[in-house]
């Protein structure tokens, strides 16, 4: 009896020990089963948006030259100062060279000397060619000339047409020689190029200036009438600036005013030191409001040529492995890597393997693995 009774009081431990293991077994049973996360699902969309872009700009004259002396000379006249208007052909300044004075003195006698030649080997030809028509007219008498004074007398006429030939020639070396050195007299007149200002005069009356680009120029002239307003448009935007587009701008000197310009030119080519194409924009400034070199901040258009994949921002994971967002295919969780583009409000523009319509995961994260099973939130 005492075996059975404490058979008994074993029993009612082994049950309870058989409940716990099943218990922590289901447990466990539970823990293996993969849990499914919900998540929010959104559209690809296509799209073609016009949106303003900040980009920094120059005002540049529409001409603007540096003023050097062509020959070397002395300052003697200058008729014109810093901030001067002037035409086209108005007499900015004039120098002195008596060298240049002599040297044309010298090539005009160069001249008259050869001309005097010309008259003198004229006159020996003409009487060689009478010569030897003479003679050939009396050769006609037999033995009353000798064949070898007829050879002599004609040798001697073609040498003096070709002496009058040669002269010639130098005549007219001289007069190209005569007129080089008048055009270098010329240039000691210093003249406008075209309408403009004086922004800078380096010169005093008495100054040696020199020929050539070297050191300060006389004078810097400048149209600002028509200025440019030069852009460096970025690679992303190079093709997407309308023809003809119109461009609003500001400057700091006037910050309450708002000017526009019209595209003018484009280089059509990107600069490789920055990657960016240089687009000019033609503003008139007949009331000389805006200053040549000032900066601008400058709003411009900007439209793709065709249509573009458009997801919201947050659907796009920048990660240390990639640039993706997640696709929802199959209830499965698929990482497409994508570039990312323009960002228009809450979308950002995507380049990749997407399509119009397809359905992708709201907010993404990394925590989200490439495959791994999904469900959509039922809205």
């Amino acid at each position: 009896m005492k075996r059975f009774s404490g058979l008994l009081g074993i029993m009612p431990v082994m049950a309870g020990v058989v409940s716990c293991t099943s218990a922590v077994s289901e447990k466990k049973e539970a823990a293996r089963e993969p849990v499914i996360q919900a998540v929010e699902v959104a559209e690809v969309r296509e799209l073609q948006p016009r949106k303003q872009v900040v980009l920094p700009g120059e005002l540049k004259p529409w001409n603007r030259v540096n003023l050097y002396a062509k020959v070397k000379g002395y300052v003697s006249v200058i008729r014109v100062d810093r901030g001067t208007w002037v035409r086209k052909g108005q007499v900015l300044a004039r120098l002195e060279a008596p060298e240049v004075l002599a040297e044309i003195s010298q090539a005009k006698a160069e001249i008259e000397a050869r001309e005097a030649s010309l008259v003198e080997q004229l006159s020996r030809y003409r009487a060689s060619k009478a010569t030897y028509h003479r003679l050939q007219l009396t050769s006609k008498t037999e033995g009353a000339v000798s064949l070898n004074e007829l050879d002599q007398a004609e040798a001697r006429m073609q040498a003096d047409s070709a002496m009058v030939v040669a002269v010639r020639g130098n005549i007219q070396s001289a007069r190209s020689n005569w007129q080089a050195k008048s055009q270098l007299a010329g240039y000691l007149t210093i003249m406008a190029p075209f309408d403009g200002v004086i922004i800078e005069r380096n010169i005093s009356p008495g100054a040696l200036v020199g020929a050539g680009e070297a050191g300060k120029p006389l004078f810097i002239l400048e149209d600002s009438r028509t200025l440019r307003l030069t852009v460096a448009i970025p690679e992303s935007y190079a093709n997407q600036l309308p023809a003809n587009s119109t461009v609003s701008f500001g400057v700091n000197a006037m910050p309450e005013r708002v000017f526009t310009a019209k595209l003018s030119r484009s280089a059509r080519s990107l600069v490789e030191e920055n990657r960016a194409m240089m687009a000019e924009f033609d503003v008139s400034n007949q009331a000389q409001e805006l200053k040549a070199g000032m900066y601008a901040e400058v709003r411009m258009p900007v439209e793709r040529s065709m249509k573009t994949m458009f997801v919201p921002k947050t659907a796009v994971v920048s990660s240390s492995e990639k640039v993706f967002v997640i696709r929802v295919q199959d209830d499965k969780a698929i990482w497409v890597p994508v570039e990312k583009g323009s960002v228009v409000d809450s979308l950002v523009e995507v380049f990749g393997d997407l399509h119009t319509g397809e359905p992708i995961v709201k907010v993404a994260s990394e925590e989200l693995r490439d495959g791994q099973a999904i469900t959509r939130k039922k809205k």
